[in-house]
């Protein structure tokens, strides 16, 4: 073969290596660069959306405002509170007077927030009173109250507000806080259960005098048969002469 020839061969097969080494890194690369489904890294897709919304929220401490006791079948108003400020303050001052403050813990708010109060409907009737959001940027103060009415005295009364806090994607993020509370017994209404069972009490009540009545005239008929016993006759004289 020709010195030339050779030559010509030699250059050629040094290019067409280096043409496959340059498409294997290509393909190396791609490789690196698109991971497989199970490597994604976590915070991605729906979930991301949701971690990026709930940044925009702000984390407040929650409050209620409640009596110390509640009374039996007495409609009296509570309120939960997230915040503070002035005017929120002074809604309370105005509106829930004679309560006393209990702790929540945090939750986290957003410049819109749904409460809801809930409780077993056969201890307690709940009736939404009002809502107060005097928010404004970083500067929350919500306040919600609700008119609740006991039903029967109990020493925990359990009531439980479920807070909605709309996310700017259209998700929804939910708490929940709960209140427990004493419910006493008061004289009216001891006396509405004594004339609502009027009957009841009235089985139990004569009842009761018979079971009395038996036991007093058993009693008596014993009585009686021992001092008869006790009684023993004195000899006539008569039978003494014989």
């Amino acid at each position: 073969m020709h010195i030339g020839t050779r030559a010509l061969l030699a250059v050629a097969t040094v290019a067409a290596m280096a043409v496959l080494a340059g498409c294997g890194a290509e393909r190396n690369g791609d490789s690196q660069q698109q991971p497989s489904p199970s490597q994604v890294a976590p915070g991605t897709g729906t979930f991301k959306d949701i971690d990026t919304a709930a940044r925009e929220l702000v984390t407040r401490q929650a409050y209620w405002q409640s009596p110390a006791v509640l009374d039996v079948e007495q409609t009296q108003r509570i309120g939960l509170a997230v915040g503070e400020g002035e005017k929120l303050t002074q809604k309370i001052n105005t509106m829930l007077k004679d309560t006393r403050t209990t702790a929540a813990g945090p939750v986290e708010v957003g410049p819109t927030v749904k409460a809801t109060l809930r409780g077993n409907a056969e201890d307690v009737e709940i009736t939404p009173s009002e809502s107060v959001n005097a928010t404004t940027g970083s500067d929350v103060q919500m306040l919600w109250t609700w008119l609740v009415h006991p039903k029967h005295p109990t020493d925990d009364l359990l009531l439980t507000a479920y807070l909605e806090v709309p996310l700017s994607n259209g998700h929804t993020i939910t708490h929940e806080v709960a209140l427990s509370v004493q419910v006493r017994r008061t004289m009216s209404y001891t006396l509405w259960q004594l004339v609502t069972h009027w009957g009841t009490w009235s089985a139990v009540v004569t009842s009761l005098v018979g079971v009395v009545s038996w036991l007093l005239r058993r009693r008596k008929k014993k009585a009686g048969s021992r001092q008869q016993q006790d009684e023993v006759p004195e000899p006539s004289v008569a039978n003494v002469a014989a």
